[in-house]
């Protein structure tokens, strides 16, 4: 029977995903994901927190306070932590205008899972989305935390590879249109996807323009 934390929590041997000999690795690597993200907040801390809590459905894996100010590890999957919130206590808000990231985006599987976040979001008060989006290869809600952070719940209109292909060849091109085109408005996005028109339809970036023209989205 397990006697210390060690033996109860930590496996009896590493485990990585490979281990490449030495010599093996002879080109450049790139990344193979985004691993997790850390935001510096003060004021907002609490608020911080609770924010991405609800926005991911994520759960608080832990809290440090060893070195001081508390930091708070979020996960929203089998991950240890995707989201860091850390306090900076005396650093108070966020300046506008500030050179850096501008924000970070977390792609769902379905326009129903962006919706039923924008609807919960929406019920805890949180201001909605300042632009929502079909960007032709992909479908975008863009927030802004407590702290002034954006982010984007976005979902992909199309294969991974497909989407590539869309941004590399026509997205920006003179046949695409202005951006600006694929604007809709959110709440009549839920009314019509909850009337039963199909995510064929409301994905499409051609079909959201019409209806946007038409005053339907």
């Amino acid at each position: 029977m397990a006697t210390t934390l060690r033996e109860r929590y930590v496996p009896k041997s590493v485990n990585p995903m490979r281990m490449d000999p030495p010599g093996t690795v002879t080109s450049m690597p790139s990344p193979n994901r985004m691993h997790h993200l850390h935001i510096f907040s003060d004021e907002n801390y609490d608020a911080m927190v609770t924010f991405y809590q609800r926005l991911f459905n994520a759960e608080i894996v832990a809290v440090n306070e060893e070195m001081g100010p508390p930091l708070t590890f979020l996960t929203y999957d089998d991950h240890d932590h995707r989201v860091v919130i850390i306090k900076k206590p005396g650093w108070g808000a966020k300046p506008e205008n500030k050179v850096g990231v501008s924000h970070l985006a977390f792609c769902y599987a379905s326009l129903g899972e962006l919706i039923y976040v924008y609807k919960r979001m929406k019920e805890w008060g949180y201001p909605p989305p300042h632009w929502t989006v079909n960007h032709g290869n992909s479908t975008s809600f863009y927030y802004t935390d407590p702290d002034g952070n954006e982010v984007e719940t976005m979902l992909d209109n199309y294969s991974t590879l497909d989407t590539q292909t869309y941004k590399r060849h026509y997205q920006f091109t003179e046949e695409f249109g202005p951006m600006r085109e694929g604007n809709f408005d959110p709440d009549k996005m839920v009314e019509l996807y909850e009337s039963g028109v199909p995510e064929s339809i409301l994905l499409d970036r051609e079909e959201v323009r019409r209806m946007v023209r038409e005053g339907t989205l």
